[in-house]
Parts: structure tokens; C-alpha cells; sequence
């Protein structure tokens, strides 16, 4: 019997792909410019989003040094050694902040997932290679039934008192049973590495034949994999079909809607994802 699901977040529950896009990509011209990188140096929008589809997965730091090795490693290798990651790291969150109300939605069945998970007692792990803030910012934009919209924005309360404000609010809404967050702050080892999803599996008192992972890239694939999870790729993110299935995934669905009849259909022994 599945008894929870444990879910990467943005690209696979939460729209977030256009934010991280578009974000990264002004707050590296920014900083290139800033740097003195001459403008004709300095790849276009389209070329950009090629990269960093092929770097994103870890902490947004990795992604944007990842992301600008690859695009200057072999022609321009000159222009990295003026680059300060760490700096260009800290000017990316006011840029997103100003974008986040805009670009962040609630991937579709989203809501109705949610429903379906507490209407039938099924748990929820959500680990993510964002950061608390991401997750409170991110999901009190795409989920306004929450009532947190602006909480990301209040410098009254500390990250750690707004998500623990923000899994009772969703618990309460929703009538999850139990619901878990690891970001990137609570591992040593960011995915493909599989501590997050073995973290949510201990919070959750559950065994890998107990959970369903779900993921949009093939690093949430490999990490459910190395867990010894069952993982299943949504297609709607960074990642294709192909993609998903060649780094692990069982199945790949393009909608969340399809997951509760996947789900409901394992339990009742109907169509098993697994033996």
C-alpha cells in the first residue's frame, strides 16, 4: 500500500520554471555587465535557457556556476575568473522576489492532488534543492487559499516560524495526515544523493514499498532510485518522457491530475506499479 508521496517541488508541483529562468538570466547579465563582460559577450535569452536546463537540480548557487561553466568554460574561460558565484548567488533573490507574483503558479491538479491526499489519509513529503524561503515564497503565491501571499516578504518572522506555520496551514486546508519538508538546508548532500527522500521516509515512519517519489528531473529519478523508491516523472517540468524514464522513473504522467487514479489503482491491487 503507497501511504505517502514524496515529491520534488518546483517543476513538479509548483510552476516554477519561468522564475528560475528568467530570474537567473537577469541576475547574470546583471552581474556579467557589473563585471565588465562586454555585452556582445553576453549569450541571449534562448541560449541561456539551453544551459541551464541542462545545470538546475541542485542549490541555485550550483546551477548558476554550473551554468556559466558550461557557457564559458571552452571559448570566453577568461570572463569565469572575474565572476564571484557566491555574490551572484545573493543578488538572484531580490531579482525573483520582484518577479515571483508573476511567473510562480500551481501546476495544474495541484489543489485537487492535495484534496485527494487528505480525503484518503495519504501523507506528503515534499524535498527540494531550494531553500525554506523558496518553499514559503513559492507555494503562498501558487496556493492563495492559504492566506500566506506576502509571508515570504515579512522580516518579522524567522524562515523556520513561517514554514512551520506554512506545513500546519497546509495540513489544515488540505486534512493531510502528515506532511514533511527537507530542503537544501537539512542534508549534507544535495540530489542525485538520495538523503533527502531518506530523511522524509524516516519523518514520515514510512519504508520505500510504503511511498511513491515523484519528480520532474532526472536527479529526482536518481535519488528515489538510490533510496530504493519507486519514482514516477512528471513530464511538465525540465525534463521529457525519455529523459525521465532513462534515469528511472516506472511511469510519467503530464498532469497531477493523473496521480490520485495511479495511486488509488496500485492500493486496490486494480493495475500495481510494483511487485
Amino acid at each position: 500500500m503507497i501511504k505517502a508521496i514524496i515529491s520534488d517541488s518546483d517543476g513538479t508541483l509548483v510552476n516554477t520554471l519561468y522564475l528560475i529562468r528568467h530570474g537567473q538570466y537577469e541576475a547574470t547579465v546583471r552581474h556579467l555587465l557589473a563585471r565588465g563582460v562586454p555585452r556582445h559577450d553576453i549569450p541571449d535569452y534562448e541560449t541561456f535557457e539551453t544551459y541551464i536546463n541542462k545545470s538546475v537540480g541542485g542549490k541555485t548557487r550550483e546551477t548558476l556556476e554550473a551554468t556559466l561553466r558550461l557557457l564559458y568554460g571552452i571559448t570566453h574561460e577568461q570572463h569565469l575568473s572575474k565572476l564571484d558565484f557566491d555574490e551572484l548567488d545573493q543578488e538572484l533573490q531580490p531579482i525573483q522576489d520582484q518577479i515571483a507574483p508573476l511567473y510562480v503558479h500551481p501546476f495544474h491538479g495541484l489543489t485537487e492532488l492535495f484534496a485527494w491526499l487528505g480525503t484518503n489519509g495519504i501523507s506528503l513529503g515534499i524535498f527540494t534543492s531550494g531553500s525554506v524561503y523558496h518553499i514559503v515564497r513559492h507555494y503562498g503565491i501558487a496556493l492563495p487559499v492559504l492566506g500566506y501571499t506576502d509571508l515570504y516578504l515579512n522580516n518579522t518572522v524567522d524562515n523556520q516560524q513561517k514554514l512551520q506555520a506554512f506545513t500546519e496551514r497546509i495540513k489544515a486546508v488540505y486534512g493531510i495526515p502528515k506532511f514533511a519538508i527537507v530542503t537544501a538546508d537539512d542534508v549534507t548532500k544535495t540530489k542525485p544523493d538520495p538523503e533527502g527522500i531518506l530523511k522524509l521516509m524516516d519523518s514520515l515512519g514510512l519504508t520505500a514499498d510504503e511511498v511513491i517519489a515523484m519528480g520532474d528531473h532526472p536527479v529526482d529519478m536518481l535519488a528515489a532510485k538510490a533510496a530504493g523508491v519507486h519514482a514516477i516523472g512528471t513530464t511538465h517540468g525540465f525534463s521529457t518522457a525519455a529523459e525521465l524514464k532513462e534515469a528511472g522513473a516506472i511511469r510519467t504522467v503530464s498532469s497531477l491530475l493523473e496521480i490520485p487514479g495511479i495511486v488509488a489503482a496500485h492500493n486496490s491491487g486494480k493495475s500495481p506499479l510494483f511487485a
